[in-house]
């Protein structure tokens, strides 16, 4: 029973993110508390515990760890390729700690979410995964950059969730290889990282 009340869950979610990023934004800005009140909700319904929404200390230095390696070399390979063409941008960074904040927003709606309806679901972790980063890369489309970042990403921070059930490492690595992201590769490509109707403006 529970596992058919979150596939119609993960479908309201998914759909009402995607039209509030198409069409909602302009014309019911409002929609995105309503949104969020009802994932809210479903965290009550189906009883999770805060730290199986991915809440506390338990599981940061674990994280941490499993999250260091991949971040430390996708980052440094996004330093190399800024450093010819955008270094001069790289003062950018100073607002790294408000993308943190946004970072943590939308791991807690990715992992606490869509990460712990999806391995109801699927009962499989790595399944799971790979489809959290399928509705990771939806969200972000037309980006060329984000779409293809956002799969493997999704999917390697989903994996590191399940085993640590914590998302603040999740939010450090997105907020670190993000925040280059925008640095780092020219704009016209990114359009600074924007998705939906905004990747046109």
């Amino acid at each position: 029973m529970m596992r058919w009340f979150a596939v119609v869950e993960v479908l309201a979610v998914f759909v009402g993110i995607v039209a509030f990023i198409w069409r909602l934004q302009f014309t019911f800005p409002d929609f995105a508390m309503l949104l969020l009140a009802f994932i809210i909700v479903t965290f009550f319904v189906h009883g999770d515990s805060f730290k199986n929404l991915g809440f506390g200390s338990l599981g940061i230095v674990k994280g941490m760890k499993i999250i260091a390696l991949p971040t430390v070399i996708v980052a440094g390979v996004l330093v190399l390729v800024a450093i010819p063409t955008h270094f001069a941008q790289m003062g950018r960074l100073a607002g790294l700690g408000k993308y943190f904040a946004w970072a943590l927003l939308q791991q807690f709606a990715l992992q606490s979410f869509f990460g712990n309806r999806l391995l109801l679901i699927m009962r499989n972790p790595n399944r799971a995964a790979w489809l959290n980063g399928a509705i990771f890369a939806a969200v972000h489309v037309p980006n060329p950059v984000l779409v293809p970042v956002t799969f493997i990403g999704g999917y390697f921070l989903t994996r590191a969730f399940f085993s640590t059930r914590n998302l603040v490492p999740l939010a450090v690595s997105h907020a670190i290889i993000g925040s280059l992201l925008s640095v780092a590769l020219p704009v016209a490509w990114h359009h600074g990282l924007r998705v939906g109707p905004g990747y046109y403006r």
